[in-house]
């Protein structure tokens, strides 16, 4: 199993601080995430998706793919109509 990935963001536009908590898991060379994203302890998004990699080095790069993610997800959190 995966270890889950903990982190923080800064949004690209409003300069807010969003925490993050994110797991995924491999399957056939690809990757399946999910997220909770939070500003100030309230949940603010629970994104998820898949990563067709279709690579053997699929559990090698998941961490750093689905943190890349999780930034693009926290990035376009104004224009998703969720406010900041």
């Amino acid at each position: 199993m995966a270890t889950p990935i903990e982190g923080t963001h800064q949004h690209a536009k409003s300069g807010k601080v969003f925490a993050y908590r994110a797991d995924y898991r491999t399957e056939d060379g690809d990757i399946h995430w999910w997220a909770e994203i939070e500003q100030e302890g309230e949940v603010r998004l629970k994104p998820e998706g898949h990563l067709a990699t279709q690579t053997p080095a699929a559990e090698a790069i998941a961490p750093a793919a689905v943190r890349d993610a999780v930034v693009k997800a926290i990035d376009g959190i104004d224009e998703a109509g969720q406010g900041l």
